[in-house]
């Protein structure tokens, strides 16, 4: 993603990599100019940044002990149903 002028679908097939810090510097710098000019790209990769800094945050937080066993149980129950079929 090297092109010099970036357009809207190009931007949608790398803003992971972008939000994940994987480009190059002109590939981003491109992603940012567009973005400067583009109000619907700009608010997409606003709100994709926003919800990956709440994810984040809300790893940080423990799961209660009760919500681990249930999810560890029905996880079991789902793997021995596949064992089962398969």
């Amino acid at each position: 993603m090297t092109e010099s002028k970036m357009d809207c679908q190009t931007i949608l097939a790398g803003i992971s990599a972008y939000l994940d810090g994987e480009l190059d510097t002109t590939s981003c710098d491109a992603i940012e100019r567009h973005c400067r000019q583009c109000p619907r790209c700009a608010a997409l990769v606003t709100g994709l940044r926003d919800t990956v800094g709440l994810c984040r945050q809300a790893a940080s937080v423990p799961l209660p002990e009760s919500v681990r066993q249930r999810a560890q149980a029905s996880v079991r129950r789902l793997l021995d149903d596949d064992r089962e079929k398969g």
